[in-house]
């Protein structure tokens, strides 16, 4: 799945924000490795799990790509990982005017692998 939208403004509607954070951070709870930064403003996610993972993630990159617009959004099923399947590569980007939003979105992601690592 791939969407490619170049408008650079968001939409979602502040109170709604909290809610969407916390979608993402119940998302990165499927993290199998931290988020590999592949250059300034784009970073992969690699996730596994739960069998309904793709369509998780699939709908929740739709309704962001809804309302904020500046996001490019891919990803991948791949095999299964040691025993996580399924397993899927979400990559995000961002122009560079956006890098701030890419990075907040990152570090939640990092903050959530710091916390699993730990539980390991």
């Amino acid at each position: 799945m791939d969407i490619r939208i170049t408008e650079d403004f968001c939409a979602l509607p502040t109170a709604a924000r909290p809610l969407r954070v916390a979608e993402f951070d119940d998302l990165f709870q499927d993290q199998t490795a931290a988020p590999r930064w592949i250059d300034r403003h784009r970073v992969e996610f690699i996730l596994a799990g739960r069998d309904d993972l793709y369509e998780q993630v699939s709908d929740l990159v739709a309704r962001e790509s809804a309302c904020c617009s500046f996001f490019d959004f891919s990803i991948t099923r791949s095999a299964c990982e040691a025993a996580q399947c399924p397993s899927l590569a979400l990559r995000v980007g961002v122009p560079a005017s956006r890098h701030d939003v890419l990075e907040g979105l990152t570090n939640h992601a990092v903050s959530a692998w710091t916390e699993l690592s730990r539980e390991r």
